[in-house]
């Protein structure tokens, strides 16, 4: 699915699809792991989609096929991100030993793919009528792609054994900024006023993001506390029945101090 938004839109355009991964995590957790957020986390999640969205605007090409495959890109990745939360959470595995099950599972699963794709067109170009011309270069670039992406994979794992699917989706959020930059440096695009605002909206919503779910921390470590309740033989005041060393009336309870 990534391989194909990459082949039909640009990258300005997939980071934007990708930037609305927090709303499809938040959703799908509520239904999935059935996580409440408070109102604060809902709402810091807007100026993060929206600051990555609007920073993206002067990038824009729109191309259907590569629409549809970044929105069932980015379903895909909320849904890995949260069953691998899940697995993580019920088995006790430890994040590295998953990596490596679904390491195995995406070989064996996508080679054939691979073979009748992308090996095909290695051995016969249909646009030059013959073999590719893989160079040195371009078998460099990608041994460090697959370098890369493997570091990838394991800071994301660590990373989302640590935290809520939620987090992680903001994180990589977050990421997408990063992307934009060296995206526009890379390319040589100038930087314009809608650049500038959509990533400082964005890091504003990170932060933003960070103190509500301080406040819901701090929220559900109070509510942890010994729960509070009423019994008239252990509270009160002096005006209802109270037991004190044995006795209710208010003269014994005197005379038995």
């Amino acid at each position: 699915m990534c391989s194909a938004t990459s082949a039909f839109g640009k990258c300005p355009s997939r980071t934007l699809i990708l930037a609305t991964m927090p709303f499809f995590t938040v959703f799908l957790s509520r239904i999935i792991l059935k996580e409440k957020q408070t109102w604060k986390v809902y709402l810091s999640l807007v100026p993060i989609v929206l600051g990555v969205g609007v920073a993206t605007l002067t990038e824009l090409s729109f191309n259907m096929i590569g629409l549809l495959s970044a929105l069932a890109s980015t379903m895909a990745f909320s849904l890995q991100n949260i069953y691998s939360k899940k697995v993580l959470h019920d088995t006790r595995i430890h994040h590295l030993r998953l990596l490596l099950i679904l390491g195995r599972l995406a070989l064996i699963l996508f080679s054939p793919i691979w073979l009748l794709y992308d090996l095909r067109r290695l051995i016969y170009d249909p646009v030059t009528g013959g073999s590719a011309d893989l160079s040195y270069y371009i078998l460099g670039l990608l041994f460090l792609d697959g370098v890369l992406n493997w570091l990838q994979n394991i800071i994301a794992f660590s990373v989302l054994s640590i935290v809520t699917p939620l987090t992680y989706a903001v994180a990589s959020a977050s990421k997408r900024i990063f992307v934009i930059a060296v995206t526009l440096l890379v390319l040589g695009n100038p930087v314009t006023w809608l650049n500038i605002l959509g990533m400082t909206m964005a890091i504003c919503g990170v932060l933003c993001y960070n103190k509500a779910k301080y406040d819901q921390r701090l929220e559900k470590e109070n509510q942890a506390t010994l729960p509070n309740y009423y019994d008239k033989n252990r509270n009160g005041n002096s005006g209802s029945s109270f037991m004190m060393n044995g006795w209710i009336e208010k003269k014994k309870q005197l005379f038995a101090v």
